[in-house]
């Protein structure tokens, strides 16, 4: 299956045939910021998309572009075609930008957007610091995981703690090893405490109320895991730190159980 934004992605590549990889990357981060595509991240050499560079991969397989270290070239060949509003949108990001030398195309998207060169190593225009410690939670429910590493970028989180029993997902980037690797690449460490999961089969075919009992009894069993909480309550005295689990809402997940249990300590816990 081709996605909207892969669609999206082949409508511009087929309007230029052949662009440098980096050409290619800053006009799809300004035809996403035109029609909401792909989610960005700032990175080595500014705004960078994971899930973009997966897609890329996807249809290369497919046999739609193919790609080098600093090319990628269209396929000639029939391809699904993004609604009228995102060609409108990405035809009209080529036309004004297309042209620019890769230079030139750099330097526009540096200038427009600072906060986009935090980590560069061409040039940094808007510093960034780490300098904060405390607790946060977030899911990463209906979130790209560009969407879910700037959000982390953003708050200055410096450790994610991964509290699911088996750190597997479906959902591109948040297999373990695939997260720890896009977390390393931003100077955000990763650590996973299994011990604090809940087992699958425990969360099967529940009602509300069975969620509620579950949650109960997650709560008493913390009793028992004090070593555990104790070691994120002294990492985030170094750093921020972040509990992550999938659930989009903190009260629906047992990360909230945790946090409810430090909140009842007097510490402040911050749901992303």
């Amino acid at each position: 299956m081709i996605t909207k934004n892969e669609r999206a992605l082949l409508c511009l590549l087929s309007q230029t045939k052949s662009l440098k990889r980096m050409q290619f990357v800053k006009l799809m981060f300004l035809a996403s910021k035109e029609r909401s595509l792909y989610d960005f991240v700032p990175y080595q050499y500014g705004p960078f998309s994971f899930q973009l560079y997966q897609d890329m991969r996807h249809l290369e397989r497919e046999g739609y572009l193919t790609q080098n270290e600093d090319e990628v070239h269209f396929v000639e060949r029939i391809y699904p075609k993004p609604d009228p509003w995102i060609q409108g949108g990405i035809i009209s990001v080529v036309n004004h930008f297309g042209g620019f030398r890769e230079k030139d195309l750099v330097d526009y998207v540096y200038s427009k957007y600072p906060e986009m060169t935090i980590f560069s190593k061409l040039k940094q225009l808007k510093t960034y610091y780490r300098n904060e410690s405390g607790i946060t939670t977030i899911g990463y429910e209906g979130k790209s995981i560009d969407r879910f590493l700037l959000t982390l970028v953003e708050n200055k989180i410096g450790k994610l703690i991964d509290v699911r029993k088996n750190p597997f997902s479906m959902k591109y980037g948040y297999t373990k090893s695939q997260l720890e690797k896009e977390l390393k690449s931003l100077g955000i460490s990763y650590i996973h405490l299994p011990e604090l999961g809940i087992d699958s089969d425990q969360r099967q075919n529940l009602s509300e109320r069975g969620f509620v009992e579950l949650f109960q009894r997650y709560a008493m069993e913390l009793g028992a895991k004090e070593d555990l909480l104790d070691t994120i309550k002294s990492l985030a005295q170094k750093e921020k730190v972040a509990l992550m689990c999938f659930e989009a809402k903190e009260s629906d997940c047992h990360r909230g159980v945790i946090a409810k249990r430090f909140r009842d300590e007097g510490l402040d816990v911050v749901a992303l």
